[in-house]
């Protein structure tokens, strides 16, 4: 079974008053400015592997208009199986941007895998900004593995 939700927001957080718009910019030439500017993106598929292996592939900015779908789709697949808690695996390889939110509902996630006697795992890509992982500390605390990088940047 796939899931497939995407969020488009539109317009990015924008106005014209606090910018550089030169003296006299109408509203139609706002509103032209705005269009141009890429929007950003993002996507959320649920994969049930045969192994019962459960897999979320993030793609896009992960941040705080994001978590309720990623906290709802993470708790569905830990508190809501009857089953034997199986593995859970959240692809970030495709995440272009992730913020302190992402970082909370990845180790609560854990936490609560762990509770339940399974693991968590995180994927990360050579696209995928890690650099907030290593900079809380977080990359000791999640189960991260890096795919497609180089051997010298993979963890030991």
């Amino acid at each position: 079974m796939t899931r497939f939700s995407r969020i488009d927001l539109g317009q990015p957080a924008f106005d014209g008053a606090a910018s550089n718009q030169p003296a006299g910019a109408d509203d139609a030439t706002l509103t032209q400015r705005r269009n141009r500017m890429p929007t950003p993106d993002f996507a959320l598929t649920l994969q049930r592997l045969e192994d019962g292996t459960t897999v979320l592939v993030l793609a896009g900015e992960i941040d705080l208009y994001r978590a309720p779908e990623i906290e709802e789709a993470l708790a569905q697949e830990i508190e809501g199986r009857d089953e034997e808690p199986r593995c859970l695996t959240v692809d970030l390889r495709s995440v272009t941007f992730l913020d302190s939110t992402a970082l909370a509902i990845l180790l609560d996630a854990t936490q609560r895998q762990q509770a339940r006697g399974s693991e968590l795992i995180v994927l990360c890509g050579p696209q995928t900004p890690t650099t907030a992982f290593e900079v809380t500390g977080f990359d000791r605390l999640l189960s991260i593995r890096k795919i497609g990088m180089p051997a010298a940047e993979r963890p030991a």
